[in-house]
């Protein structure tokens, strides 16, 4: 805030001193004139001589007042955008205004030489103007030359990337911090820092640990535990060519005017990751789409866990446990390990048993993968004797151990006894 007041009162002073010089000038012009002089010994003589201060002290007072106009209009909007370039755009943009000035300088060297000496005085607001305008060219010529400049000198890039650890900063969001699921990727090395927690997101994970529901309220706290668990995580970090341990997870709390003035929490953290050119770790389907709209790289944990699925065919065999029955009667429903359903035929009878399937069909849907199997051989066989042998067999040890044998008629008899 200091700086930005001092550009305000520096650049007001300086156009009051232009205008306080011009309309002495312009007084003292007026006063020289043929015409004036010859009223100077009359009574109008103290009112001509009163022109010149008065001239110079309203021309102060105008300029002065566009002067801090321009610096709330323009130049303190740009002083408050300097926290938003890069350093390579920042040196870019001081050696073209200093380039422009000395271009408008060059250019307004020989304008006195071509007019009276007397009227050379009026010329300082024009020459004033034109080196601005110079000046201001400049730094927007060279400020838009960052991807020339990195080509020629890509040692600057290294400068700027170095402050991030040598990697793109990635920006978590709220939903994949109370998902829980990144704490093990990140311990697993997968994911290169650093990793960033935005005031504004670490503020949201509070709010809902504090909710008077307790759904919310235990994912609110699983997330709080989850961000406690990273930081205490480490990630290499080169400083003046030895790699040293630095804490995996930040939290970030300052942000330009930019990125303050938006509501949304999702909106300004796109914001921010678009101005520090990161990304954003997320499980969020719509802010995915919403960052990728607006150029910002998105790294979606619910498309790596698709992606890392393993691909079946059909034909394969595997193992399963069979733990509920499938709409059909006669089918029995597993699991895999990454929770992907696999539907066996035929597999009712071996509820709660491990069976060794064979891959027939397998469906990819918008919800995720299906899979259709039927039993192997084996456990084919012993699904197709059904439940009406198991109840001959139980009829025939009973009869074993009966008192009564059958007649020759179809009834029973009680056996003699011995």
């Amino acid at each position: 805030m200091n700086t930005q007041r001092f550009v305000w009162a520096a650049t007001t002073l300086l156009f009051g001193i232009a205008g306080a010089i011009f309309g002495a000038s312009l007084g003292q012009l007026y006063t020289a004139l043929p015409v004036t002089l010859g009223l100077a010994n009359s009574s109008l003589g103290q009112l001509i001589r009163l022109i010149p201060p008065t001239l110079s002290i309203g021309f102060c007072i105008v300029l002065a007042r566009c002067g801090s106009a321009l610096a709330d209009k323009v130049l303190l909007p740009s002083v408050r955008q300097l926290h938003d370039l890069s350093a390579v755009e920042r040196v870019l943009g001081v050696g073209g205004a200093f380039l422009g000035l000395v271009f408008g300088v060059l250019v307004t060297l020989p304008i006195p030489n071509a007019i009276a000496p007397s009227t050379a005085p009026l010329l300082l607001p024009i020459k004033f103007c034109i080196m601005a305008v110079t000046t201001g060219l400049g730094m927007a010529f060279f400020g838009g030359m960052r991807a020339e400049m990195l080509k020629v000198f890509p040692q600057l890039e290294e400068e700027v990337v170095s402050q991030f650890g040598g990697a793109t900063p990635k920006f978590l969001d709220t939903n994949i911090i109370i998902d829980g699921r990144l704490a093990d990727i990140c311990k697993t090395g997968f994911i290169e820092g650093p990793l960033f927690v935005p005031q504004f997101v670490l503020e949201e994970v509070q709010y809902i640990a504090d909710s008077s529901d307790s759904m919310r309220r235990a994912r609110g706290r699983r997330g709080l535990d989850v961000l406690n668990e990273m930081r205490e995580l480490t990630a290499p970090h080169q400083v003046n060519g030895q790699t040293v341990a630095v804490p995996l997870v930040h939290v970030l709390s300052d942000f330009s005017p930019t990125v303050q003035k938006i509501a949304a929490v999702d909106s300004k953290l796109v914001a921010l990751a678009k101005e520090k050119h990161g990304s954003i770790i997320t499980n969020d389907f719509n802010l995915n789409k919403v960052a990728e709209l607006q150029g910002v790289r998105v790294l979606n944990l619910n498309e790596l866990t698709q992606s890392l699925k393993p691909v079946v065919l059909p034909g394969e065999e595997m193992q399963i446990t069979l733990v509920k029955e499938g709409k059909e009667p006669t089918q029995g429903v597993g699991y895999l390990e990454d929770g992907t359903m696999v539907v066996v035929g035929e597999g009712a009878t071996h509820i709660g048993e491990t069976c060794r399937v064979t891959i027939s069909t397998v469906y990819q849907t918008v919800a995720g993968k299906m899979i259709f199997a039927e039993l192997s051989e084996k456990d084919a066989k012993s699904a197709m004797r059904g439940s009406g042998d198991d109840l001959f067999e139980s009829e025939g040890e009973k009869s074993k151990n009966d008192d009564f044998g059958h007649r020759s008629g179809g009834g029973l008899r009680r056996k003699g006894r011995s």
